[in-house]
């Protein structure tokens, strides 16, 4: 195909604005590692660590204001169905939106390749040089990817990106996913106030539950992402007690009680 006007290969490159890698995949390295599922860990233990968070400390503060067990269900149940719908719609733009824009960047990839196919060989070879390949097999490399316009977009965007066709997303189940995950966090927090009368029992139990829940969380996490599974629970562990521990405390003083 005869190229279009003259263009070097900065002002192609000048053309995808925004560093790509840090806004589509904030965790480098784990695109590598893929699954249907592994694509949605993120929001499961996200949403299942926020939802434990988030309502362990408001039914902590409750409690230590004095507030009554069935005020506490009450209000926890209302920050349970305002969490999840919160972080779900707030997954679903981030995610279609983050859709969105690869796709528009992959469209534009597609059309450099077809307006200045000489450039981005260019690019690839430049590519392939700085991750150390033998100068006498990157010809014979450049030669092959590029063959087929599928392979060469597809191997483009994902050493520009850091992403490729096996970390396709799908908005509406990554928030179905956080949703349900923030709720089967949440509720651990809430249902021994409606198993318990008395607002001290129905804490304990809540705090034992939800520790737990944060340290299983923790450890998981930690599976996953190739760290300690004891240290990352007992991380996440102790932040969401100090967060209880604090809003107890604010609820003591400025409470009822």
């Amino acid at each position: 195909m005869r190229e279009q006007e003259p263009r070097n290969l900065a002002e192609l490159q000048s053309e995808h604005p925004i560093a790509p890698r840090r806004l589509l995949d904030p965790r480098p390295g784990e695109h590598s590692e893929t699954s249907g599922l592994r694509n949605y860990i993120r929001d499961l233990v996200l949403g299942f660590n926020d939802g434990i968070v988030s309502v362990y400390a408001l039914v902590a503060g409750l409690a230590g204001a004095g507030f009554a067990a069935h005020s506490v269900v009450v209000a926890g149940l209302a920050a349970i169905l305002a969490g999840a719908m919160s972080m779900g719609l707030g997954e679903y733009v981030s995610t279609k939106s983050q859709a969105e824009y690869y796709a528009a960047e992959a469209r534009r990839e597609r059309e450099h390749i077809r307006a200045y196919p000489q450039l981005e060989r260019q690019e690839l070879r430049e590519m392939l040089a700085e991750k150390g390949y033998p100068p006498e097999m990157i010809e014979s490399l450049v030669d092959h990817l590029a063959s087929q316009e599928d392979r060469f977009v597809d191997f483009m965007m994902r050493e520009e990106f850091g992403v490729g066709k096996e970390s396709d997303r799908s908005a509406l189940s990554a928030m179905v996913l956080i949703m349900l995950a923030f709720v089967a966090g949440a509720v651990l927090a809430v249902v021994p106030f409606l198993l318990f009368t008395q607002p001290g029992t129905g804490l304990a139990v809540a705090s034992a539950a939800s520790i737990a829940g944060l340290f299983l969380a923790g450890a998981a996490k930690g599976r996953v992402s190739g760290l300690n599974p004891v240290r990352s629970g007992l991380e996440m562990a102790g932040l969401g007690t100090l967060a209880a521990l604090i809003t107890y405390e604010v609820g003591h003083v400025v409470g009822l009680g």
